[in-house]
């Protein structure tokens, strides 16, 4: 009985803005709480690591710092 209530929405991947409207997560009111929480989270979280990846001294992209053993700052303590 469940199954039948459901046979409308679309279970596939959308590819069209009416199947965007009816699959499962855009066509129940109360899921828009969980994508505003997820959404927020991953922006939080996708912020949090580019801050650390450029500000945190631990941290090495570039190539020639990255075989230091020990850290090294100039005389000001700065990198």
């Amino acid at each position: 009985m469940a199954s039948e209530s459901r046979l409308h929405l679309y279970k596939d991947t959308p590819k069209t803005m009416a199947q965007l409207k009816n699959s499962i997560w855009l066509s129940d009111v109360g899921a828009y709480p969980v994508l505003v929480v997820v959404t927020f989270a991953i922006g939080m979280s996708a912020t949090f690591i580019s801050y650390q990846c450029a500000k945190n001294p631990d941290v090495r992209i570039m190539t020639g710092r990255r075989q230091q053993l020990i850290r090294s700052w100039d005389a000001d303590g700065e990198q």
